[in-house]
């Protein structure tokens, strides 16, 4: 599997503590898509609900610093992983590794590392095929461990010397909201799980805009990864757009019954700004039987969402 297969979809939901909202809307999005009998790890669309959103407030905008490292940086920083390049943004968009064929570095750069707000430095060297059964390209990291260890939380590497994470990204615990979000989203997909267990939950400000988003992963799921029915494993983000709290998806596995043993876990690498704009990207992190992924979401605009920006993986 050389590419994750990542879809967004959007659904008005009932407001949360940590998040932003002005009135209560009402939304209309197209119906839902459920593959039932497998393990579904996309749906094309869900099903709208409105609800009634009380006002909260969130904390003031962090303050973005603008200082950079010593080091020797990649004139277009490379975001990678131990197992393959992901691309690197060329100062209008962003390039695919895959597409591009030809990476940015010459050798021996250093590269930030950044894993669930945990921050390191280490070196790389030029460009080699890192995942040998797909021909995967990227750099030899020094020290890959640094990144995490399948089936994650699992980070990238950059070669760039500015602030990776200027503004706020922090665990919270969850007093059962989150719990009860998941259970509404399961239940859209055919299963109904009245407590689902919240795997990670975090709150960040991609944008530095004093609005907060809010990352959960659910997921129980049988050791091993042959999945039985009733495994399940979902990514979304929470936001409030235009005074509507909207949710994305980022990544789901729903497992109705023992037909398909081979889902995908989902989880959050943590959040980072990749192309030096002092906006923060988010690091996906996709495990399954015999591979890895990693995708890096960017939030586009209000009316685009989050959109997958950069992606790769190794495996079969």
């Amino acid at each position: 599997m050389r590419k994750s297969l990542l879809t967004l979809i959007l659904v008005a939901a009932a407001c949360s503590p940590g998040e932003t909202t002005g009135s209560s809307t009402t939304s209309s999005l197209p119906a839902t898509t459920t593959t039932t009998g497998q393990a579904t790890t996309t749906i094309s669309a869900p099903v709208a609900t409105s609800s009634t959103m009380a006002p909260t407030t969130t904390s003031p905008a962090s303050t973005t610093t603008s200082e950079l490292l010593e080091g020797n940086w990649a004139d277009e920083p490379l975001v990678t992983t131990a197992f393959g390049a992901l691309g690197w943004w060329d100062g209008s968009g962003w390039l695919d590794a895959e597409t591009e064929g030809a990476l940015p570095v010459v050798g021996g750069e250093d590269y930030q590392v950044i894993r669930l707000g945990q921050l390191d430095v280490t070196t790389a060297g030029s460009q080699t095929i890192v995942c040998p059964p797909l021909d995967v390209i990227g750099v030899e990291l020094t020290d890959p461990e640094l990144l995490g260890e399948f089936p994650g939380p699992y980070g990238v590497a950059i070669s760039a010397p500015w602030p990776l994470q200027p503004h706020l990204f922090e665990e919270v615990d969850d007093d059962g909201t989150y719990a009860g979000f998941a259970s509404e989203l399961l239940s859209d997909r055919g299963l109904e799980v009245p407590d689902p267990v919240i795997k990670q939950l975090f709150r960040t400000d991609l944008e530095d805009d004093g609005i907060h988003e809010v990352l959960v992963v659910a997921e129980d799921v049988t050791p091993g990864f042959l999945l039985e029915a009733g495994d399940y494993s979902i990514f979304f983000m929470r936001k409030v757009i235009e005074g509507e709290v909207q949710t994305a998806i980022l990544g789901d596995t729903v497992v109705l019954d023992e037909s398909d043993q081979f889902g995908a876990l989902h989880g959050i690498g943590g959040v980072a700004d990749l192309n030096g704009d002092a906006r923060m990207e988010v690091i996906a992190n996709l495990a399954y039987f015999e591979g890895f992924a990693v995708a890096v979401w960017e939030f586009v605009d209000d009316d685009l969402g989050p959109v997958v920006a950069l992606e790769t993986g190794c495996g079969s």
